[in-house]
């Protein structure tokens, strides 16, 4: 009705006739007071609209954003939002923006001006390779990373997988137009590969469930070295519930290339030197951690003589690729296997969640032992009368071996573990097959001593 008014006012003072030009020469304007982002266009045409939110663009688009993510903690450095694959969309930027006719235009005259409109910029994605930018990602998130736990000066240190990400381009382009229309901080879209580990299961593993610690001589260096390094590959393992661990697949083949030295080893009942000797001390030392955590033992073989570092009948051997020790986490909560390796001791830790009140004990039974009596056998190499002893020997040995569980000082349950049988080995002594040469036989004296007589001539000589 007011318009109604307006207009008829104006058709009084003017002529119809000077309207009708005027309204035909009119070129139609964005709406006074208009603006998109931060570029003014009311009062502009379209196409000059355009061309003033292109001259803003050319100094927008060098400016550098911050990108940011959840997923890692480094800095990554800026980019431009042309170098994200976004430039302004000059076109539909423009295209929201309100058109007054004339009589609009007329009407804002007699009217005054209208209520301020801000409009947001419009952008498009013109299609980047983005290979710069998940380089960056790349650089920032670092390699993948299996998730550990580990005992460390008297605490569990945990370390969370890395596993690998990918980046959404379809989220990529409204992630840079909000950062553009805001702070300038763009929070990258990434798509995380599930976890083996997730963070929740990791938190489970918060203290020390079972340890056993085992010595040996510090100067066996290659030894030494062989049990360093098999108990380190162990380290920080993490079993999720009902997951098996094979020692020989994560150990690996005992090879020269792979660090491992020849040391003294125990194989067909004989002692021998081997690459890789030492390391069924490895082998033996997490048994028992294993054994006091109430998990279950897959597979598992003894010596054929009694190991010197355990009790009789708690030993593990393994030897590549056939003899193994295999257990599993038969709890409902992640487990992680630590290793701790001193000058002279070597000490497994099994790190999960502790049952409260629970505590478990070994204990045997029905221990028998024989002797294997002794193997002469002939060497010529030595010389006559002398022995030299091959082997040393050991008797043979049988023992029960139980596992008892506690729960509030209360036996709750006893497992047989099994029978160890150590055959034990003969004495050898090697004995030489050389006959002692014989004593020459002293000479007769002469009868009446003195000098001997010249020899009487026969007669006829």
């Amino acid at each position: 009705m007011k318009k109604f008014w307006v207009i008829t006012g104006i058709v009084t003072l003017v002529p119809a006739a000077t309207m009708a030009i005027l309204a035909a020469r009119y070129q139609p304007v964005i709406r006074p007071n208009t603006q998109v982002g931060l570029v003014p266009v009311g009062g502009l045409t379209k196409e000059a609209a355009m061309e003033k939110v292109r001259i803003w663009w050319e100094s927008e688009k060098d400016r550098k954003l911050e990108l940011t993510c959840k997923s890692f903690t480094t800095k990554m450095p800026p980019m431009t939002a042309g170098a994200l694959g976004i430039v302004v969309d000059d076109l539909k930027s423009i295209e929201q923006c309100e058109i007054s006719d004339f009589w609009d235009a007329t009407k804002n005259t007699l009217s005054g001006t209208p209520e301020k409109v801000v409009l947001p910029v419009v952008y498009k994605s013109v299609g980047a390779n983005f290979d710069q930018l998940k380089k960056k990602i790349k650089d920032a998130i670092g390699p993948i990373k299996e998730a550990t736990a580990v005992y460390v000066k008297g605490q569990v240190v945990t370390t969370k997988e890395v596993t690998s990400f990918t980046l959404d381009e379809a989220k990529l382009t409204n992630a840079v137009t909000d950062a553009l229309g805001k702070d300038g901080t763009v929070e990258i879209p990434l798509t995380e590969a599930p976890k083996k580990v997730s963070d929740e299961r990791l938190a489970e593993i918060k203290e020390v469930v079972s340890q056993y610690s085992t010595t040996f001589p510090s100067y066996q260096t290659n030894r030494n070295t062989n049990i360093r390094l098999a108990a380190s590959k162990l380290n920080g393992h993490i079993l999720l519930p009902g997951e098996k661990i094979s020692f020989n697949k994560t150990v690996g083949q005992r090879t020269v290339k792979g660090g491992f030295r020849e040391a003294p080893v125990l194989a067909n009942g004989k002692h021998d030197k081997g690459i890789g000797g030492g390391i069924c001390q490895v082998s033996t030392t997490m048994y028992n951690a294993v054994l006091l955590a109430n998990l279950k033992i897959v597979q598992r073989q003894n010596h054929s003589v009694p190991s010197v570092y355990v009790p009789c009948g708690r030993d593990a051997t393994v030897d590549w690729p056939d003899l193994d020790l295999v257990f599993q986490n038969n709890t409902d909560k992640a487990i992680a296997i630590s290793s701790s390796y001193e000058t002279g001791r070597l000490t497994f830790r099994i790190l999960g969640s502790k049952v409260q009140g629970q505590s478990v004990k070994i204990v045997t039974s029905g221990f028998r032992s024989w002797g294997n009596g002794e193997v002469r056998v002939p060497d010529s190499s030595l010389p006559p009368g002398r022995e030299h002893v091959i082997e040393g020997g050991s008797a043979g040995r049988s023992i029960n071996v139980y596992r008892v569980v506690m729960l509030n000082g209360q036996e709750v349950k006893r497992e047989f573990l099994g029978q160890s049988y150590y055959r034990g080995m003969k004495r050898q002594v090697a004995y030489s097959t050389q006959r002692a040469a014989p004593k020459p036989a002293p000479a007769a004296p002469a009868a009446g001593g003195g000098e001997t007589p010249a020899p009487t001539p026969e007669p006829g000589l």
